[in-house]
């Protein structure tokens, strides 16, 4: 374990979200946990290589980039990334934390992601996803919105199906933000890229963009053409993009300052 640095965190765009100030470029961590959206062998190697401490490794150079928030899981890894970064630069990474795995976990999930210092949580897109429908209502999302509020943090949830986003967007939950797939090629967005835009659009809500470079899977060295389409999409207020090294965080964060230094 190194000892703690002294870190300068310069300014970074930002916006506020429920009195929660995130920067406009979250960090994100599908590629740091292993889920790569791309093969199983990466996703073995992801596990085998990034430690908690090496996790803290990235997490500290994005601190040194203006990157001061993280949307992740319910997943010890992460949790334990998030507390040796603290104990390494006295920095406390604003954690939109989202749940996990098994629905019947989730009074336990919720308070693993409170005691992380979580400001959000959001249940996970697949419950959104799959759930099913009760009364004209996704079952059980009432009363895990509520256990969220009790717990003290902001409630949300994260959504890749436009049916059902929509009926969470007019359903009037007590849903405070959305994390939603967000790029060009409509990846993750289902049932069309078309269809999740057009309900993001009528979203009163914020919503945060997820996999707005569909994982890896677009153009060579068009990134800033690729965010820039995320971000001009009405409704997105900022975006989660994952990092595999500080490099591409370092690459990414300078993308987005030029995103939005422009007129």
């Amino acid at each position: 374990m190194q000892t703690r640095q002294p870190i300068s965190i310069p300014p970074f765009p930002s916006v506020s979200v429920l009195d929660v100030t995130l920067p406009r470029l979250i960090i994100g961590t599908n590629s740091l946990l292993g889920w790569s959206h791309t093969s199983l062998g990466r996703d073995r190697w992801i596990r085998q290589f990034y430690t908690p401490e090496r996790i803290s490794d990235v997490f500290v150079k994005c601190l040194e980039f203006g990157l001061t928030a993280v949307f992740g899981p319910c997943y010890q890894p992460l949790l334990q990334a998030l507390d040796i970064t603290e104990k390494r630069t006295g920095v406390r990474i604003t954690f939109i934390g989202t749940t996990l795995g098994d629905p019947s976990a989730i009074r336990e999930q919720i308070k693993q992601l409170k005691d992380g210092g979580a400001k959000f949580c959001l249940l996970h897109g697949g419950w959104a996803d799959s759930f099913p429908i009760e009364n004209g209502r996704i079952k059980d999302f009432d009363r895990y919105f509520a256990l969220i509020r009790e717990a003290g943090m902001i409630p949300g949830t994260s959504c890749h199906r436009a049916d059902r986003l929509q009926m969470i967007v007019k359903g009037n939950y007590d849903c405070e933000v959305f994390a939603v797939p967000v790029n060009k090629i409509g990846f993750y967005m289902h049932p069309s890229r078309d269809e999740v835009v057009r309900v993001i659009n009528e979203c009163l809500k914020p919503v945060i963009a997820i996999k707005p470079l569909a994982s890896g899977r677009f153009d060579e060295n068009r990134i800033e053409d690729w965010l820039r389409w995320t971000y001009g999409i009405k409704g997105v207020v900022t975006a989660a993009v994952g990092f595999m090294n500080a490099e591409e965080a370092e690459e990414d964060a300078a993308i987005v300052k030029r995103i939005f230094a422009s007129p």
